[in-house]
């Protein structure tokens, strides 16, 4: 089963919309997003995209619960913890936790967000960055696909955007 994995998605509209639309394309029913959605408004972007979404809070998320559950989004707190198709899934936005929860081995994979930082770590967990939808923080906004059958992570990127840094020398 592919599972769309995103993070960081600060409010960018036509990312997110990317995403989604790259994500019907590659058959995704769920849809899991690690934190920093940003602003409510950004939920409804998942308006009808007919997949089961799934978001852990980011450090920068402000009241997203209520908009993100309207559009039939599950709102799973600071942590979640997900089976899909006989995996064992972690959802998390804290950097401390991150490492430990890798080294505890209880999860079969960890899906986490904050530093918009595209990474995947093979082990006896897999640990997976999506990057960010944003886009402005590396230059590349991504997103990823899990299959779930194989454990293969495809790496979608969906463009490339002008750093925040260079957006404020210009």
């Amino acid at each position: 089963m592919p599972i769309g994995l995103m993070s960081d998605s600060h409010d960018n509209f036509k990312g997110v919309k990317d995403a989604l639309s790259a994500f019907s394309q590659r058959g995704v029913r769920l849809v899991l997003h690690a934190g920093d959605m940003i602003g409510s408004g950004n939920c409804y972007t998942f308006e009808g995209c007919n997949m089961d979404l799934k978001l852990v809070y980011g450090n920068n998320d402000g009241d997203v619960k209520r908009d993100f559950e309207r559009v039939g989004g599950e709102y799973l707190g600071d942590f979640g913890e997900v089976d899909a198709d006989g995996l064992k899934i972690a959802l998390i936005t804290d950097e401390p936790l991150v490492r430990a929860l890798v080294d505890c081995k209880h999860y079969d994979v960890i899906v986490r967000g904050h530093n918009h930082r595209l990474e995947m770590k093979r082990g006896n967990t897999l640990l997976i960055n999506p990057g960010e939808v944003w886009g402005h923080f590396s230059g590349l906004s991504s997103v990823a696909i899990l299959d779930s059958s194989d454990m293969n992570v495809d790496v979608v990127e969906l463009g490339l955007y002008r750093t925040f840094r260079d957006l404020l020398r210009s």
